[in-house]
């Protein structure tokens, strides 16, 4: 199954079933009944009363569970993205918070807490939802929370109560877990949605070219962000749901917050990062090439960081402005590949196919037949041509990386 998902959300997936109920569910619902007691029009009736009374019941849980899970991802997208107002929405305005501090159990308001986050500023909190538990007007969730800066992944448990109809978290407290992590690769990816302004052919980030990547980094040990033009929602395309990891990432609430959250390029402080990485599909020729900011973005972490600069496809039409502190385009003169021409079927709907920008640019370009794997390091500069070529590709700059590190 291919799709196009212009942003990053969760398809509604309905599934149709002829049976509604069967004798099992209605003993679990209402205890044991001896249906062969019952006539027949009163067994009619008395389905239609208990279908009606049990699809209530459901829809009312299942209300309220996606009302505590809005109460949560306020708290979560809050705390990241310095929205304090969704603070303040999430937060009991007696809600306490209690921790563990010198052996010495400690409390906090919701009020003191909430003053600790500067309105608009990102903190780079990435969270997702473990669990939520209802019962009645009362309800338990359980949230991770990654804090990169502090190495901690944080895992909060809170109390909320359905307060005049809206759940509010009254009490939280919290663990965590240090971790270590080798270092931070940036990610460049697209805002674009179409093919232009005036198209109407839908386009995007390619998410297999990006899921490979995070996910054999993540395991490496590297943290992985993400920035694009205009920063938030990042337009996302060519899905293939039956891939396991692609199946696995799509449902994934990290990256989902990361990909709804993604950097603006001053949001960046490039002195953080070992490497930047230019995810592909046709988006990046659009929006990256001319952007000043990302430009000079790469340009730091090449020579200043002394990191590792990356493309997979046509995520190289990203480097083909990025200019050295010498004026000299970083390309010029080392062997690199990218998406091929003879690959490209949208010829006359870019701006500039990217192998041909690149050789004017002064690259050496070299490349393998159509749809077949090619990977090109030259120092560190490390591209890939396609879909294809990711493994050997990531395998390449994680051990550039170490390499570097050892």
């Amino acid at each position: 199954m291919k799709f196009h998902i212009s942003a990053f959300h969760k398809p509604k997936i309905v599934i149709h079933n002829s049976k509604l109920f069967d004798k099992n569910q209605f003993s679990t619902f209402v205890g044991h009944i001896n249906f062969n007691q019952i006539m027949p029009k009163q067994i009619s009736r008395f389905l239609i009363f208990i279908s009606i009374i049990f699809l209530q019941s459901q829809a009312h849980s299942q209300n309220d569970e996606n009302l505590v899970r809005a109460t949560l991802m306020d708290y979560i997208e809050g705390t990241s993205t310095g929205e304090v107002h969704r603070l303040k929405r999430a937060f009991h305005p007696d809600a306490k918070l209690y921790y563990v501090q010198n052996d010495t159990l400690s409390e906090r308001s919701a009020e003191a807490y909430i003053k600790l986050f500067k309105p608009g500023r990102k903190n780079n909190r990435p969270g997702q939802i473990v669990s939520i538990n209802v019962s009645k007007d009362a309800a338990i969730g359980v949230v991770e929370v990654d804090f990169p800066s502090r190495k901690r992944k944080y895992t909060d448990y809170m109390l909320l109560l359905k307060d005049k109809g809206a759940w509010k978290i009254v009490h939280k407290s919290y663990t965590y877990k240090s971790y270590d992590r080798k270092g931070k690769i940036l990610f460049v990816v697209s805002n674009e949605d179409s093919f232009g302004e005036n198209s109407k052919k839908l386009t995007g980030t390619h998410y297999g070219e990006l899921v490979v990547p995070y996910h054999k980094f993540s395991q490496a040990g590297y943290e992985v962000d993400f920035v694009s033009p205009k920063g938030g929602k990042v337009a996302l395309a060519y899905f293939n749901l039956q891939d396991s990891l692609q199946q696995k990432y799509f449902y994934d609430q990290k990256i989902q917050h990361k990909l709804k959250y993604s950097f603006q390029p001053k949001d960046v402080n490039s002195s953080e990062y070992k490497a930047v990485f230019y995810c592909g599909g046709s988006a990046p020729v659009f929006d990256i090439p001319e952007n000043l900011a990302l430009q000079e973005i790469a340009r730091e972490i090449y020579e200043e960081n002394e990191g590792v600069v990356s493309s997979v496809c046509h995520g190289a039409a990203g480097l083909v402005n990025v200019k050295l502190s010498n004026g000299e385009f970083l390309i010029k003169g080392k062997k690199m590949n990218s998406f091929t021409n003879n690959e490209e079927s949208n010829k006359n709907l870019l701006p500039f196919l990217v192998e041909s920008k690149l050789k004017e640019r002064g690259a050496i370009f070299r490349s393998s037949d159509k749809w077949q794997p090619h990977v090109e390091v030259d120092g560190r500069l490390i591209t890939g041509q396609n879909p294809a070529s990711l493994e050997k590709l990531t395998d390449e700059i994680i051990k550039a990386l170490n390499d570097k590190t050892n």
